[in-house]
């Protein structure tokens, strides 16, 4: 009778006293508390709380001498610089690091971030109205007034400022001057241009690859279409690091490594239409999504010494 009274107390002492951890990360990934959440508190015994942020990385400077979040997610593998020599985040290798599928996944050799998926830039269009399937970045300018873009100062239009500066160099504003008679409207945000493209305001949109997959559901694959320019592809990984505290909380670390495991990794191709950083056998929707054999890139620490200067310099030609 002891025993069996000892073991019930233990158990209620394990889920009453079990902690939760406060994750920062982007509206879209809210799923990280009400899906992949369930899953951990099994694993771990430890509750999710997921507060969407708007500017993680200004958030972060904000609460740096008391930070309030014990995970952030969305850092990407050029703004987490920012991040780490901020001080801002804390160093971790996950013991699940050996799942990860490839070397050019891990974002920081020094596991101050871990990788969590990836995705690819795309130009979403219209082809029942096009009547036509662009095939670059050049072939955009043929399209007056049909182009949603979104403001570099959010997550999809930095990405589509920095593929472009990958793609033309020095050239990068000068393309932009000669895109301004495209340009319909600049969105706030992805969500706010989807909006706008769904209900044919505009009929091309910088986006992500794998809306290829949104419109093959609905069954749209012939009327909406996806390309990834000739001139290169744009891929950027996501990932998911400690916030630099006093106290790391164990399940703060239990939650990284839950990460790279196979749950999760469902979770962010279902959930986030991403796609995973470990081996994985991908559905047979996956053949809609564009694909291209060529990459640009840019040296993160070049992006973050020129972001903000950047941003100013496309929000004038922009403006005018």
């Amino acid at each position: 009778m002891k025993k069996l009274l000892f073991g019930s107390l233990f158990l209620v002492s394990t889920v009453s006293f079990g902690e939760e951890i406060i994750v920062y990360g982007p509206e879209s990934m809210k799923w990280i508390e009400s899906s992949a959440g369930k899953i951990f508190k099994e694993k771990t015994g430890a509750d999710i709380k997921y507060i969407p942020i708007d500017g993680l990385i200004p958030r972060m400077k904000l609460e740096k001498k008391r930070p309030k979040a014990d995970i952030v997610v969305g850092l990407t593998d050029i703004n987490y610089l920012e991040a780490k020599n901020g001080g801002l985040i804390k160093k971790y290798k996950p013991s699940t690091a050996g799942n990860i599928a490839k070397e050019e996944f891990i974002i920081d050799k020094d596991w101050s971030v871990t990788p969590m998926d990836y995705g690819m830039l795309a130009l979403n269009y219209n082809y029942e109205n096009l009547k036509s399937n662009p095939k670059s970045f050049e072939d955009l300018k043929k399209y007056p007034k049909e182009l949603l873009v979104q403001d570099p100062r959010g997550f999809t239009g930095e990405g589509f400022m920095l593929w472009t500066i990958a793609v033309y160099g020095d050239r990068w504003l000068e393309f932009w001057k000669e895109l301004k008679p495209s340009i319909l409207t600049v969105t706030s945000g992805w969500s706010d241009s989807f909006a706008k493209f769904s209900v044919g305001e505009g009929n091309i949109m910088s986006g992500y690859a794998s809306s290829s997959l949104y419109f093959y559901q609905d069954g749209n694959e012939n009327k909406y279409k996806s390309y990834i320019p000739e001139e290169g592809g744009y891929v950027y990984i996501e990932g998911a690091a400690l916030v630099n505290k006093k106290e790391i909380k164990p399940s703060a670390e239990k939650f990284l490594d839950f990460v790279l495991e196979y749950d999760f990794q469902k979770l962010a191709l279902e959930k986030n239409y991403m796609f995973p950083v470990i081996e994985y056998d991908f559905p047979v929707e996956y053949k809609y999504v564009p694909k291209t054999e060529k990459i640009v890139r840019l040296n993160a620490e070049y992006v973050n010494e020129n972001m903000e200067k950047w941003k100013k310099q496309l929000i004038e030609v922009l403006k005018k």
